[in-house]
C-alpha cells in the first residue's frame, strides 16, 4: 500500500470513528429544582462522550498536520475547535469538526492538495533512492538497480496520472516513455535515456547481472534521482 492509499484509509478511519463518537450523544440537564425562593428547571444540552472525543481530536489534529502543515486553514480551524471538546456540551463543536474533516478528506483525495501530494511522493523517491546507493556501496549493485527501476516506474506511472495519459493498468516503463514524450512531458533526449534505464532495470530483474556493472547502476541511480528532482522536487 503506497503512502497516498494510507492516508486516504487514515481519513476514512477516523471518519467511521467519528460516526461511532456521535452514536454517544445524550441528552443532559433538564434538572428541576428550588434555587433559593425559586424554583427553576436548567436547560438542557447534547453531550458526547469526552474522553472519546479528545482521543479522537488529536487522532486528527495529527492527520492534519502531517497532511496539510500546521499553517493550513483545516488545521487552524480543528485545533481552534478542539480547545472545546472536553466541554460538557461539546455535541455541536465536535460535528462541526466531523465537516471539517470530511471536507480535509474530499480536498485530498480530489487533488485540491498538489502541491502535499507531490511532497509526499519526493521524499517517498528519496527514501527508495538512498536504499539503492546502500545497496550499491556494500557491492550489491544488481538488487541496487532493480529498485532505482522501480522508482523510476512509479514515477512514470505518477506522471501519466497527473496529465491524463492514458495506459493500461499494469503498463511497464516502455509504453509509459512513449506516451509521455509524446505527450510532450519531456522532450526525445530524456525519452532516450529513460529506455537505456530501463534496459539495465530489465536486465537487473532478470538476473543478467554481467551485462552491466555497479558503475552503471551510479549512473542509473544519479540520472534516475535528477528526473525525479525534476519532476517532483
Amino acid at each position: 500500500m503506497g503512502i497516498d492509499q494510507k492516508i486516504v484509509g487514515r481519513f476514512q478511519e477516523l471518519e467511521n470513528r467519528a460516526d461511532q463518537l456521535l452514536q454517544t450523544k445524550r441528552i443532559k440537564g433538564g434538572e428541576s429544582g428550588y434555587v433559593g425562593p425559586f424554583y427553576t428547571t436548567n436547560p438542557t444540552y447534547e453531550s458526547l462522550d469526552s474522553d472519546l472525543a479528545i482521543q479522537w481530536g488529536a487522532n486528527c489534529l495529527n492527520l492534519l498536520k502531517q497532511v496539510f502543515g500546521q499553517e493550513h486553514d483545516h488545521y487552524i480551524e480543528f485545533k481552534r475547535l478542539y480547545a472545546d471538546f472536553s466541554d460538557r456540551s461539546n455535541f455541536e463543536v465536535i460535528k462541526h469538526g466531523f465537516a471539517l474533516l470530511r471536507a480535509a478528506k474530499d480536498d485530498y483525495e480530489h487533488g485540491y492538495l498538489f502541491d502535499t501530494r507531490v511532497l509526499i511522493e519526493a521524499e517517498v523517491f528519496g527514501d527508495f533512492l538512498e536504499q539503492a546507493e546502500h545497496l550499491l556501496k556494500n557491492g550489491y549493485y544488481g538488487p541496487a538497480a532493480v529498485i532505482t527501476g522501480c522508482v523510476l516506474e512509479d514515477g512514470l506511472r505518477k506522471l501519466c496520472q497527473r496529465n491524463n495519459v492514458s495506459l493500461p493498468a499494469k503498463a511497464t516503463i516502455d509504453p509509459m516513455n512513449v506516451e509521455l514524450a509524446k505527450a510532450g512531458i519531456y522532450n526525445t533526449l530524456s525519452q532516450k535515456r529513460i529506455t537505456a534505464l530501463a534496459d539495465i532495470r530489465n536486465k537487473a530483474a532478470h538476473g543478467k547481472w554481467s551485462e552491466f556493472n555497479d558503475e552503471d547502476v551510479r549512473q542509473m541511480i544519479s540520472q534516475v534521482r535528477s528526473f525525479m528532482e525534476d519532476h517532483f522536487g
